[in-house]
């Protein structure tokens, strides 16, 4: 009887070892005794296994005390190590693919040496060991180092890249007690990126490098509380309105809600045209008002809106009391801030 193994991931790999009474092959089965475990370690050296899909290793595993062969990929896909996963001090001399590897304890690939492309994704770390400098000293040489979509990854600190390495990191997000390793590790991508010229993704990874930065904010860090006051609302408002320089869409929606909210206000202060015309509507008297004529007048309104925050100001319409020119004035000022920086995001974007 073959082992009932087969991947969650393609149901086209199966496992063709013979399997036992339990209906999993000693590679593939869980509860191994520490006598089948041994057995496991020696037949992969014999064999020279170097596709470990769906394997458990349930006791300490030790990379350069198991795979000491030639090859051209190692796969650990799918792959669950139960105890500790050492990958340290070994140099990688083909691919490696850590695709849905489950690390339940502790790991580390302190002084290894990577010679190849390294995938990982959808890796589960354990989150006690996130804090944990895991990578310290890595050498890589390798074309491709991707990291997508990986739970728990500890933080990046030391990994010493080639000038011409690709680092790719997307969709890895922290928890609030891991907010730190987010700001350090999109830091190392961004630094990697400006390095060999990867100009598409130096953005992303600038703006979760802030995101994560914004929530790291702490009192303690200031001489002052207002201090920390200011540069939790400059941070704010650096990413509400321009995406930290990343995202000028932002800056569109920014404008449409200034132009809105005032075209509001203006509709119950009132405006009058060059005939004399009062438009607008009196609270008091809302009720006498059809939804009708309540659109016509704030379609008028947002049109005066738009021309006072893009400081056109056509003339056909003036503000006339003290509110009113107040209001216009606050909207005026935003209207040219929010312009100035809406070209500086365009112009850095087009350079950049």
């Amino acid at each position: 009887m073959k082992c009932k193994w087969s991947s969650n991931i393609n149901n086209k790999c199966i496992c063709n070892y013979d399997a036992d009474e339990t209906g999993y092959c000693i590679f593939h089965k869980k509860h191994k005794t520490i006598e089948e475990s041994k057995a496991v370690i020696k037949l992969i050296k014999e064999e020279k296994i170097n596709d470990f899909s769906g394997f458990v290793f349930e006791e300490n595993f030790n990379i350069k005390d198991v795979i000491d062969y030639s090859y051209e990929e190692l796969n650990f896909t799918e792959t669950i190590f139960i105890k500790e996963a050492l990958f340290n001090n070994y140099t990688f001399k083909g691919k490696v693919i850590f695709n849905q590897t489950n690390f339940l304890d502790f790991t580390t690939f302190i002084n290894s040496k990577f010679r190849y492309s390294v995938i990982f994704n959808n890796v589960i770390f354990n989150p006690k060991h996130s804090n944990k400098k895991i990578f310290m000293g890595v050498e890589f040489t390798g074309q491709n180092l991707v990291i997508n979509s990986v739970h728990n990854l500890p933080r990046l600190d030391g990994i010493k890249f080639d000038e011409y390495t690709k680092f790719i990191l997307l969709d890895v997000d922290y928890e609030r007690e891991h907010y730190i390793n987010g700001k350090i590790n999109y830091r190392i991508a961004r630094n990697q990126a400006n390095k060999i010229g990867d100009h598409e993704r130096i953005g992303y990874y600038y703006y979760k490098e802030r995101a994560y930065g914004s929530k790291t904010i702490k009192v303690e860090d200031y001489p002052t509380y207002r201090d920390y006051l200011s540069s939790k609302f400059f941070d704010a408002l650096s990413k509400y309105t321009v995406g930290y320089g990343e995202r000028p869409w932002n800056i569109l929606k920014v404008s449409i809600l200034t132009i809105s909210i005032f075209a509001l206000l203006y509709m119950f202060i009132g405006i009058k045209t060059l005939n004399n015309e009062l438009i607008g509507i009196s609270i008091k008297t809302l009720k006498q008002y059809s939804l009708v004529e309540i659109l016509n007048t704030y379609i008028d309104l947002w049109y005066f809106s738009m021309v006072t925050f893009t400081t056109v100001g056509y003339g056909d319409m003036i503000v006339t009391t003290t509110i009113g020119k107040i209001l216009v004035s606050l909207e005026v000022f935003f209207g040219i801030t929010i312009g100035a920086a809406w070209t500086s995001v365009i112009i850095k974007r087009m350079i950049r």
